[in-house]
């Protein structure tokens, strides 16, 4: 059997603690933004009217309901 001190220990302790979190917050991350990506994949906003709005039929042109006008998708970057 070896011996550990208890400075030894704590230190251990905190940086398992510690490296678990941060694996769990880098995991939340890369899910959150995964989820976000296929949410806007379905968002489309209208050249002529600047309404946004969601489509999720997968066509390349779709009709805006606020003026009618045919729109492509294009992907919606954020500011």
């Amino acid at each position: 059997m070896f011996r550990v001190d208890l400075d030894s220990l704590i230190v251990a302790y905190l940086v398992i603690l510690l490296g678990g979190l941060a694996l769990v917050w880098i995991a939340a991350e890369i899910f959150q933004r995964g989820r976000d990506k296929r949410r806007r994949k379905n968002f489309v906003i209208c050249s002529i009217c600047e309404h946004t709005f969601e489509d999720t039929s997968g066509k390349e042109l779709v009709s805006c309901p606020g003026c009618g006008a045919l729109n492509e998708r294009d992907a919606i970057h954020e500011i």
